[in-house]
């Protein structure tokens, strides 16, 4: 009696769940669509790459050819220069490992 009483209810159930279905329709998009987006999510990340790679070698040109008068022209402010870039690096290190070993949190 009890699986025949399931029976029913899933029965029913599903002739609910169709009448849903058919009131309220699920429209499932275009492959193309999603194609679309993804092609156009790559483009723009091609672009985005390309943007940052320029930028990169830009600012590396500057550095090195300030780097490079500065060691040609005046000695001591290129060894300035070659000071504080240590100094800074070591500085970065130092704040990341105590930030790392922080006990008060």
């Amino acid at each position: 009696m009890k699986h025949h009483q399931d029976d029913k209810l899933f029965q029913e159930m599903r002739q609910s769940l169709n009448a849903l279905d058919d009131l309220f329709p699920a429209d499932t998009p275009d492959l193309a669509y999603f194609e679309t987006i993804v092609q156009d999510t790559k483009e723009k990340a091609k672009k985005r790459l390309r943007f940052e790679l320029l930028a990169f070698w830009c600012v590396a040109i500057v550095v090195f050819s300030i780097l490079y008068f500065a060691q040609k022209q005046a000695l001591v402010v290129y060894l300035i220069l070659q000071g504080l870039s240590l100094l800074a690096f070591v500085l970065i290190l130092a704040r990341k490992w105590v930030r790392n070993h922080d006990t008060t949190t």
